[in-house]
């Protein structure tokens, strides 16, 4: 069977980067840090709304923090959460596989939820959270699930 994993070397620095990215995005997030004025420059924009912004045409001025952080959140998130273990066993990928079942349970079940209670622009804030919850959730698992894992195999030691 294809293993689809990335190298072990990368588990650590995508680690480090996806909790501190997860950090600055949320206090930002949270902050009234108006993120359209970080980074601005001019980026194509494929659809541009015009209910959001004046501007026209295939380029626009647009801070670009929101973005920076939801790609670099995104792809450390994924590196980190498929990243091979050093002694990656059947255990861990089923430990994985598990995890990965959990979070996508509790975080559509989340979604479900707040489909029947929130509405309006508080709704559309739900999604955005919605983006990063699941890879939050399953990478939150998994290690909580490999560092009981990993006690207790040292504690047979």
């Amino acid at each position: 069977m294809k293993n689809y994993l990335f190298p072990t070397r990368f588990k650590n620095i995508s680690g480090l980067i996806f909790y501190l990215t997860t950090m600055i995005g949320a206090v930002v997030y949270i902050s009234d840090i108006n993120m359209d004025e970080l980074l601005v420059m001019k980026v194509p924009a494929l659809i541009n709304d015009p209910i959001f912004t004046k501007q026209k045409g295939i380029w626009i001025e647009n801070g670009i923090f929101d973005e920076l952080i939801t790609i670099v959140l995104i792809l450390s998130g994924i590196i980190h959460s498929f990243s091979k273990e050093k002694m990656e066993d059947e255990y861990i990928s089923s430990i994985r596989l598990q995890a990965l079942t959990w979070s996508i349970y509790v975080n559509y079940g989340l979604v479900l939820l707040a489909t029947l209670l929130i509405f309006g622009m508080a709704y559309f804030h739900v999604m955005i959270i919605h983006l990063f919850s699941l890879i939050i959730l399953f990478n939150l698992r998994f290690q909580y699930k490999l560092r009981a894992y990993y006690k207790i195999s040292n504690d047979e030691e």
